[in-house]
């Protein structure tokens, strides 16, 4: 019964990879390159799948070197994914000879892999056959694992750049959910998921837990089912899939900020910060209080890095804070938690929260009881 929901569950999970594969390609909108190396890594994956549902069907014989090329993608996803995220967070990258050089080891594994089959079994439908019942020298899962070892690296220099990326954004924008970086988090860290899942897959059958095999098969399976389902519907909702503010290959570069202007820039924008306290807008960007001060985003960036050593998200929010703190000291004032989160700027309760004890060392509602407590004393006195 659980074989037939797998295979259910396979045979969904296969059509709407193949969907969305076909979107992604077809887009007009968004960066095409983009686009296209998610529709291809989307694509490998239906082939995946769709091997693995002809497999819980017993059919073998489909298409020969299916099987042997499905066993090479594990050396496919990791570099597709690793210049996908490049692709997204560096507005200058392109697909140029040098890229193509992570694509070596998936050939060199291929072609090892028809090689060793072939020799072993003396004919396709027998290694085929080997292939699917484990039936291979543990030489072979030992590669396996390199390549997924392999995959493992890339996913670790995706994630890497992701937090650059992150710092960057910190920078330009003082509402963080203003850029959508969650989608990016989240194709990187289910496919941690999916690579941990089709390693237990892949292992499963070299060991004396095979009979089993048929649990982390439905898991892998049903995981793909939300992942895909979650790609769709950001699909729906936001067509252009995706493209974002690119990332500046280097931080400042050609400037001809003076120390003079800098300072002069530092001294104009604090005036500016507490006269009109630019901070209670919750949506305010690096480009809206560059214009107000008649300089450029790339000025005002820098000015706040080297004059006060923070980025522009945490230079707006350290006022948002101390007046806060004003707020929360006043014995008198009767505004819930929420409604002073909201009146000094923030949007994000969680985001308020997380500032303010990184700022005080205590939440907002230890905060106010500690001086009320003060307050208390002062009276009793």
């Amino acid at each position: 019964m659980s074989l037939d929901v797998t295979a259910i569950l396979s045979l969904l999970v296969s059509f709407q990879l193949f969907f969305i594969t076909f979107f992604l390609i077809t887009l007009k909108k968004g960066k095409k390159l983009s686009n296209l190396l998610l529709g291809v890594f989307f694509l490998l994956l239906a082939i995946n799948v769709t091997d693995m549902l002809l497999q819980i069907n017993g059919v073998r014989s489909f298409l020969p070197l299916f099987l042997l090329v499905d066993d090479s993608f594990i050396l496919l996803f990791g570099p597709l994914l690793h210049l996908y995220t490049r692709s997204v967070v560096y507005d200058s990258f392109r697909m140029s000879r040098k890229e193509w050089r992570h694509f070596i080891p998936f050939f060199i594994c291929f072609a090892g892999l028809l090689g060793i089959y072939s020799l072993a079994q003396g004919s396709y439908e027998s290694s085929l056959g080997a292939v699917a019942e484990a039936r291979v020298p543990v030489g072979i899962a030992a590669i396996l694992l390199i390549c997924y070892l392999h995959g493992a690296l890339y996913l670790w220099w995706s994630k890497r750049i992701l937090i650059s990326y992150d710092g960057f954004i910190r920078q330009r924008y003082s509402n963080l959910k203003r850029i959508n970086l969650n989608w990016l988090h989240f194709v990187i860290n289910s496919f941690i998921v999916v690579w941990f899942l089709g390693l237990v897959l892949t292992l499963t059958p070299f060991t004396s837990y095979k009979t089993y095999l048929g649990i982390p098969l439905f898991g892998f399976v049903l995981f793909l089912f939300y992942f895909i389902n979650r790609v769709i519907l950001k699909a729906l909702n936001k067509p252009e899939l995706f493209s974002i503010v690119p990332f500046p290959d280097k931080k400042y570069s050609g400037s001809g900020l003076t120390e003079t202007q800098r300072t002069g820039y530092a001294d104009k924008l604090t005036r500016k910060m507490e006269a009109e306290e630019l901070y209670l807008n919750p949506d305010l960007s690096v480009s809206e209080v560059a214009e107000t001060l008649n300089i450029t985003s790339k000025e005002l960036s820098q000015t706040i890095n080297q004059s006060f050593g923070q980025h522009f998200f945490d230079f707006v929010n350290s006022y948002r804070i101390a007046a806060a703190k004003k707020l929360l000291k006043d014995p008198l004032n009767k505004m819930t938690i929420q409604e002073i989160m909201y009146a000094v700027g923030f949007s994000s309760k969680s985001s308020f929260n997380t500032v303010f004890k990184k700022s005080t060392h205590s939440t907002p509602t230890q905060y106010r009881e500690t001086f009320r407590k003060r307050a208390k004393k002062g009276s009793l006195s």
